[in-house]
């Protein structure tokens, strides 16, 4: 049994007030009407979009959402590498930014990257990582000092 809009909308406003129901409709309409029964079939389907989106609407909000945490938490774990390695100075963005822009993957800031990016850009980081440690065990040079000065500094 398909129900109509007009029909939808009177279970989806059942609990609500009919003063209420009247204004939205009204301010929807542009003050033509204020009856669910005169709205039009396509103004119906709209005001119904608006109270109950498509399941693919919700679905691909969700899925934004998630890529969107997701993609926080590898820029943390991008940052916190950055901040070990010296490229980064904790409250200051300026330099890591330039690195960004001159050194990185894909070269652009670390917003403008997506997950599957964020993702290759955390393996250079763990890969600039490994390669400053490799190379403090060799004397004199710039990884050897700054192993030098955090060890200074825990004493």
């Amino acid at each position: 049994m398909m129900t109509t809009p007009h029909e939808q909308l009177k279970e989806l406003f059942a609990d609500r007030k009919p003063m209420d129901v009247a204004i939205e409709i009204s301010g929807f309409t542009g003050f033509r009407t204020s009856k669910i029964d005169d709205l039009s079939t396509e103004e119906a389907i709209n005001l119904l979009a608006i109270h109950k989106p498509l399941p693919k609407d919700v679905e691909a909000r969700n899925n934004a959402l998630l890529e969107e945490i997701l993609c926080k938490e590898w820029r943390s774990k991008i940052l916190a590498v950055a901040e070990q390695e010296g490229i980064k100075e904790s409250g200051d963005f300026q330099k890591f930014n330039n690195w960004m822009l001159q050194y990185s993957v894909y070269k652009k800031h670390l917003n403008s990257y997506n997950l599957s990016e964020l993702k290759t850009l955390l393996a250079q980081m763990q890969t600039l990582k490994y390669n400053n440690a490799k190379s403090a065990e060799k004397p004199m040079n710039e990884a050897w000092w700054r192993k030098g000065q955090k060890l200074k500094n825990l004493n």
